[in-house]
């Protein structure tokens, strides 16, 4: 079982958790009623058969600029040309209504970008997990990419300190960032990134120390409608050696006005990395026995941008390189008009 303090269904699987949250009566999915049928998810892999890359079309380089624009504005990169982009993202339409079909559902036609670092896209359609109430519109996209080098061997200097006599000074290194995006027909958009750090010339003879740092951010731009959640998650991937927990943050769910939330985490001895957001409304936080992995949620009613962030660490045996994750994030909206639905 898994705590709200840190959910990637897996296809076939289940991620269970246990809420140490008291619902606050707002318009969010309801929670999981026991007495009801679970909900069946249904996953679908992106390929070449059921969607098609617009990167060099003309919407697909407007939504390039436009993507482009909003990491400046965070910090994750420079403002990059066109040319530039189209060299490391790829523009991808989906037809959702053809992948995930349900009568009870509105869907169409949506964009996802993607660094050319994505190993492979998966839909779910339905609640991937608890955390996720009861909607069967609800959709996940889960992604898995590349890390630069996955067997690099990033603190062997720890092994040979004493031989050479040489102490370097501790320290956090990023080492890697990834951004991706979502935009719906209906307008409703996310932003799902993430960073990478190890612990360098931490003296542990045995362990290399890394913390993930996980974010969505969401925006509904729906008529007459609201964002009521935005998620983010991740968890060790397949193909990831064994992971160890050390630490997650934020640990405690919070609900109130707009507020700076911080996150931080211990990674050996006395290093520490972390920041801190402002979140507005409410944020479920889950922690699960799985090593690395754990959720975050905004929930609430608005018609402004919301982001859910939080940051977990982990060890690795140290020749066994670097941790490799699966990442998952969703939002939902709803609408007051054609007889209200939500998506």
């Amino acid at each position: 079982m898994a705590v709200l303090v840190a959910g990637l269904l897996s296809a076939g699987g289940t991620a269970n958790a246990t809420s140490i949250y008291a619902g606050n009566g707002m318009a969010a999915s309801p929670a999981i009623d026991s007495a009801q049928p679970s909900i069946v998810p249904k996953t679908v892999v992106l390929d070449a058969t059921n969607s098609e890359d617009i990167t060099r079309s003309k919407s697909g380089n407007r939504l390039l600029n436009e993507f482009s624009q909003r990491m400046q504005a965070k910090g994750i990169t420079a403002l990059k040309s066109t040319e530039a982009m189209t060299s490391q993202y790829d523009v991808i339409s989906v037809d959702l209504a053809k992948i995930l079909p349900d009568s009870r559902c509105k869907r169409g036609t949506e964009s996802l970008i993607l660094p050319k670092s994505t190993t492979e896209v998966r839909y779910i359609g339905g609640p991937r997990n608890e955390q996720d109430g009861t909607n069967p519109c609800m959709v996940t996209v889960e992604w898995d990419d590349q890390d630069p080098d996955p067997q690099a061997q990033d603190d062997p200097q720890s092994r040979s300190e004493k031989a050479v006599g040489i102490l370097e000074a501790p320290y956090v290194e990023q080492y890697h960032e990834y951004c991706a995006a979502r935009k719906t027909y209906t307008g409703f958009w996310e932003e799902p990134c993430y960073k990478r750090f190890v612990l360098k010339y931490d003296g542990n003879s045995t362990w290399n120390y890394y913390s993930f740092e996980a974010w969505n951010t969401c925006q509904a731009n729906v008529l007459l409608g609201e964002l009521i959640s935005c998620g983010r998650g991740q968890e060790a991937a397949a193909d990831s050696p064994t992971l160890y927990s050390v630490d997650f943050s934020p640990q405690n769910p919070s609900t109130g006005n707009c507020r700076a939330v911080s996150y931080e985490v211990q990674l050996y001895n006395a290093f520490t990395v972390g920041g801190s957001y402002n979140h507005c409304d409410e944020q479920r936080v889950y922690d699960y026995p799985e090593p690395g992995k754990m959720s975050t949620y905004y929930k609430g009613q608005t018609e402004y941008l919301r982001t859910t962030r939080h940051q977990v660490s982990v060890k690795v045996a140290q020749n066994d390189g670097r941790p490799q994750w699966t990442n998952w994030f969703n939002g939902e909206t709803c609408s007051y008009i054609d007889g209200g639905f939500c998506i």
